[in-house]
């Protein structure tokens, strides 16, 4: 009968199984496997690593992704496994990086570089104003009404950032001179943003 137990070190959640059926994998060990070069937050690293892109943002997408994944007592990883994702294209790159870590340092138990069972999560969060932008952004598309943004004859599917001292005007355009201009995607009108010369807007 195996005794299970929990312990939760450097943000790595490890969970107690003396022994798992003949393969010797173990959830809980006197020293945890560590990634060298990536600290004692692994979750760190993995965010160094995966880019959390506007595209992402716009969405709103943000939550905790656990991953459990096996670092052998060679120092291999294996078994990477999604646990419980929030979107499939940054489950796929937080999966992507661990999968591809290399240098790890076993974990040990009595003493002995054994086969170690990870378990951690890596939290993406929004800021207000970015949660809050991707609400203005996500009832837009479920009005079907969000419009095309242009910026300096630029369409602009990310986020921007310009100050308002960088401004020089703001303009809507509506109906089939929207369309005959931009084709179907200004169906829902056209916001036209011109910045100042000299000095760009940071992207």
């Amino acid at each position: 009968m195996s005794i299970i137990s929990f312990l939760l070190v450097g943000g790595i959640e490890a969970h107690s199984q003396q022994e798992i059926s003949d393969l010797n994998i173990y959830d809980t060990v006197d020293k945890l496997p560590r990634l060298r070069g990536a600290g004692n937050d692994i979750s760190q690293y993995i965010h160094k690593k995966v880019d959390y892109t506007d595209n992402y943002k716009i969405r709103g997408v943000e939550g905790d992704i656990w991953l459990s994944f096996i670092v052998t007592a060679a120092g291999d990883v294996t078994e990477v496994e999604i646990e419980k994702g929030v979107d499939e294209a940054l489950d796929n790159a937080v999966k992507s990086v661990i999968s591809q870590s290399e240098n790890w340092k076993p974990g040990e138990l009595n003493k002995q570089k054994v086969n170690t069972r990870m378990r951690l999560p890596v939290r993406f969060v929004l800021t207000n104003s970015e949660r809050q932008f991707a609400r203005q952004i996500q009832s837009l598309n479920e009005s079907g009404k969000r419009p095309l943004f242009v910026l300096d004859n630029k369409l602009i599917d990310g986020i921007v950032k310009l100050e308002s001292y960088n401004l020089e005007s703001i303009r809507v355009i509506k109906g089939q001179k929207a369309v005959a201009k931009y084709g179907e995607r200004a169906e829902n009108g056209v916001i036209v943003i011109t910045s100042k010369n000299g000095t760009p807007p940071l992207f």
